[in-house]
């Protein structure tokens, strides 16, 4: 399977987690793992970043957000934690950087649209389908 190939499997996985995770709130770690599975396969192609560079994207975000969900709680969910884990090891360290930086500003104004709609402060969402329009935005980046 060509790198090509294993980056459209990705987005279209990314598509499929971000559509469950705004339905349900939950991320299946069955959809977790066939992310990471792409991630080999992509190694295994030999398209992406060397496995180092993958293995530093598996803890880059996950590590923070394992943090923030040990010790806030409520404030991250597991499947949030592992599809960052997942994705980074797909991404490397700076694609999945660069994806949090994509995901953050949409989450930050649903967040806003949520206080205005007098929701509270302790609104709860997923941040899931934002992290996949990240993930899914430095993924085709990377291609460019």
């Amino acid at each position: 399977m060509g790198h090509t190939l294993t980056q459209a499997c990705f987005c279209g996985l990314l598509f499929w987690i971000a559509q469950k995770d705004f339905k349900t709130r939950r991320i299946e770690d069955g959809s977790l793992l066939a992310l990471f599975l792409l991630g080999v396969l992509s190694l295994l192609s030999g398209g992406g970043p060397a496995l180092p560079e993958r293995l530093l994207g598996m803890a880059a975000v996950s590590v923070p957000f394992l943090g923030l969900a040990l010790f806030l709680p409520g404030a991250m969910g597991g499947g949030d934690v592992k599809l960052m884990a997942a994705g980074g090891f797909f991404l490397g360290s700076r694609g999945i950087w660069t994806a949090l930086l994509f995901a953050l500003p949409g989450s930050a104004v649903f967040c806003l649209w949520l206080l205005i709609r007098k929701k509270g402060r302790k609104a709860a969402f997923p941040l899931g389908p934002f992290l996949c329009a990240g993930m899914a935005l430095a993924c085709l980046l990377g291609q460019l």
